[in-house]
């Protein structure tokens, strides 16, 4: 194996931008037959967003169903993008290992991924740059800065935490866990309050104020999605100008909008250790039948991961009755109709030994006993402890605190793994969810001359060949038909169609879809309202090859053709 070949990733440290294009590159040129990339935009400092596709033989990617897979839409979320790249990882080695399973999938099926949406700011934590949400959009309208600007004072590469005593200042040095700054009691002597803040300078400073400049990179790219848009702002982070205001949005958005049989889709994130399911608010479009479908299958994905799942409204809502705008997993389930979720890789909380009902409202009103947890937690890997620096506007203060992009944010490189594990464990769990399509040709002689031709299509799949019912209402997914033709000519007469050539049919349930309507309840079981299957037929004339053309939405095209009078072609 020469220096320059195709290695997998075995997720034993984080990834940079340079070594994500040296995966793709060597794929690429190794295992052609199965890997391919292509550049679909640019980011804001134009850098390339990638996308990978995984599939084998020569049938068209809008002809098979798709699962789509991305990360690295918030630039600390590392996690997502090592996820990601071990799961690409595992299907190559899978596919040169010759495993027939895969192989068969591949030839019908497809995986699209963007590995990482936002690499600018993604590269800039990885090379120590201070804490930011996406990209680096600067300030909009240029607007001017005032105030504490983080930045690296000490001269270590990291920006940590700063600190300095002021009797007037809300947090205290916790007694058992030093690098802990507990919110002060009234109790507690003023001499001992302090002041804390990341480090940084002030600027424009007049000598006196303490207070925060707005961040210099607030846009949010997971606010700035269609799906339930609105300007909006929290915790110094917005949405964007507009919808898909932002390049890294756009490209995603257009991409995924170019391959209507994507059936699926996984956008991974960090924290939590869940998946985040519909609704995202309380007047969510889609039907019931669909969050349903959506939550059982989320249930599926997680067994025996240790991950939970929450719905998003109510049950992961930053404020109470505000739903959270622009999201990319609800633009994919409201907007296109396909079943997705957000995962969010690495839970801290159960490594520091805590547990959160509902840790998204951790964040505006955290739990001085949680956050305590969880920096005790952080202090067992690398740390600074409080160290005096002569800070050039404040004066003497300390710089010290946790590793937190490798600790809370992100799982200790000796977890990372196992983290990958599961989001590989999950992704594997939806491939083989999508919507699968089996047709059965068969044919009778008439008494008369000629031959009933009929067709069986049958949906074998856990989602429907719409992913959601929802898509077929807002017409998101192609719709189902078949197209017959004879090679020896166009003698078909069409039975119970205008159309000798065309008809089209409903789009079928899948299995999943009957767990709700009558097979969930073994005391009660049914059959449903709606089917999984259907049968079409034909009275052609003449002998010859008769071909089928079957497009099942998004569960694909297949084709199946006979000699009229023999065994099945």
């Amino acid at each position: 194996m020469s220096e320059n070949s195709w290695r997998p990733y075995e997720a034993s440290d984080y990834l940079d931008v340079t070594d994500i294009d040296v995966f793709l590159n060597s794929a690429a040129r190794d295992i052609p037959e199965l890997f391919s990339f292509s550049q679909v935009g640019a980011s804001r400092h134009g850098r390339p967003i990638w996308l990978v596709t995984l599939a084998l033989g020569d049938k068209p990617l809008e002809e098979r169903s798709i699962l789509w897979l991305d990360a690295g839409t918030h630039a600390s979320e590392w996690t997502g993008v090592s996820a990601l790249m071990y799961s690409l990882s595992e299907w190559i080695k899978g596919v040169q290992q010759g495993d027939e399973g895969l192989l068969s999938w591949f030839e019908e099926h497809a995986i699209l991924a963007i590995p990482c949406i936002s690499p600018d700011g993604y590269q800039a934590l990885r090379d120590g740059a201070p804490y930011l949400r996406s990209t680096l959009r600067p300030p909009r309208h240029d607007a001017p800065r005032r105030g504490l600007d983080p930045c690296d004072m000490d001269g270590d590469g990291v920006v940590r935490w700063m600190r300095w005593k002021h009797p007037a200042g809300p947090l205290v040095e916790d007694e058992d866990v030093p690098l802990y700054m507990r919110p002060r009691r009234l109790d507690d002597d003023p001499d001992k309050a302090y002041f804390m803040c990341q480090e940084g300078q002030f600027i424009d400073w007049d000598g006196a104020s303490w207070t925060g400049a707005d961040s210099l990179y607030g846009i949010d790219l997971n606010r700035n999605f269609p799906g339930n848009w609105k300007p909006f702002s929290m915790f110094g982070m917005d949405s964007g100008a507009y919808s898909a205001s932002e390049p890294e949005s756009r490209a995603v958005l257009d991409t995924f909008a170019q391959y209507p049989t994507i059936a699926a889709g996984l956008t991974y994130h960090t924290y939590t250790g869940c998946i985040l399911t519909q609704p995202y608010s309380k007047d969510v479009p889609l039907q019931e039948d669909d969050l349903f479908l959506l939550q059982d299958l989320a249930d599926n994905l997680v067994q025996d991961t240790g991950y939970v799942t929450y719905k998003v409204y109510p049950d992961f809502m930053y404020k109470e009755d505000s739903p959270t705008p622009g999201v990319w997993s609800d633009t994919m389930s409201t907007v296109f109709g396909v079943s997705s979720y957000t995962v969010e890789f690495w839970n801290p909380y159960k490594a520091a030994g805590v547990e959160v009902d509902q840790p998204a409202r951790l964040f505006a009103e955290p739990d001085p006993d949680i956050i305590k947890a969880l920096v005790k937690f952080a202090a067992g890997y690398e740390t600074k402890s409080w160290e005096v620096v002569e800070h050039p506007q404040l004066g003497e203060v300390e710089i010290g605190g946790i590793d937190y992009l490798h600790t809370v944010r992100n799982p200790p490189r000796e977890n990372l793994l196992g983290e990958c594990r599961i989001g590989h464990n999950m992704a594997e769990r939806l491939r083989h969810g999508l919507p699968r399509v089996r047709v059965n040709m068969e044919s009778k002689a008439l008494s008369g001359g000629g031959y009933l031709v009929s067709l069986l299509i049958e949906n074998l799949g856990y989602l429907p060949t719409s992913s959601l019912h929802y898509a077929a209402k807002i017409n998101a997914s192609p719709g189902c038909r078949v197209v017959v033709r004879q090679e020896d000519g166009d003698a078909v007469i069409a039975a119970h169609s205008s159309s000798k050539a065309l008809k089209e049919f409903d789009h079928l349930q899948g299995w999943g879809d009957r767990l709700r309507d009558g097979g969930r309840h073994a005391l009660y079981p049914g059959l449903g309202s709606q089917p999984s299957r259907v049968c079409l037929e034909w009275i052609v004339e003449s002998e010859g090859v008769f071909h089928a053309d079957v497009f099942a939405g998004r569960a694909g095209h297949q084709s199946i053709s006979m000699k009229l009078g023999q065994e099945n072609q």
